[in-house]
């Protein structure tokens, strides 16, 4: 009977070192996987922050591009719009100087002349708008002295243009156009150039 019980506590030792081992073996593995899930954890965590902050550079940059892209479109827009006054101012200085006499007169005779000499015929039509029809008496005396040989004939029918005047041959085939509009046409982008570097430095 003594054996019988020593055989039995013999037993129960052996599964109780048993289960220890068994419990300790799960214990160390528990926490070997516990202190791995902190270090993953830990580093899933710094690879969220660092990405956070990335975004968050990233929206700050985009925000600071986009910020300087509106300044920048709203600079061009009031310098556009100053341009635009350049060119209005401009055109009613061309305006008021049609409508000085004084002024005028001498400049159209000049631009008829430069049209029939580029021209180059000996007889020539001259187109002029409304305003300038209306008053041709004088003007005709002026050109024909000026002119001397060349025969000119006016047209009766008129342009649109501000000022100034179209030379054509007899048959209207060939056309000098030297408006007031083409001319400020022609002098407009250097005169935007122009008007840029001196107010903007451009």
């Amino acid at each position: 009977m003594a054996e019988t019980s020593k055989f039995t506590e013999d037993i129960l030792n052996s599964a109780r070192e048993k289960a220890a081992s068994i419990i300790h073996e799960a214990e160390t593995a528990t926490q070997r996987a516990s202190d791995e899930a902190k270090i993953t954890i830990a580093r899933e965590a710094e690879a969220i922050v660092r990405n956070a902050r990335a975004d968050a550079d990233a929206v700050k940059r985009r925000q600071i591009s986009e910020a300087r892209h509106r300044v920048k479109l709203r600079e061009q827009q009031e310098k556009d719009k100053i341009m635009r006054d350049v060119l209005s101012q401009v055109q009613k200085r061309t305006a008021q100087l049609v409508a000085d006499e004084a002024k005028y007169a001498p400049l159209l005779t000049h631009l008829i002349e430069s049209g029939v000499h580029e021209l180059g015929d000996r007889a020539v039509m001259i187109h002029l708008n409304s305003s300038d029809l209306e008053r041709n008496t004088s003007l005709q005396r002026r050109v024909s002295k000026i002119l001397g040989q060349v025969k000119v004939e006016w047209s009766k029918e008129p342009i649109e243009a501000t000022g100034g005047a179209i030379v054509s041959s007899l048959d209207g085939k060939i056309r000098i156009v030297n408006t007031l509009d083409q001319r400020f046409e022609t002098l407009e982008p250097k005169l935007l150039i122009e008007a840029r570097t001196s107010l903007f430095g451009e």
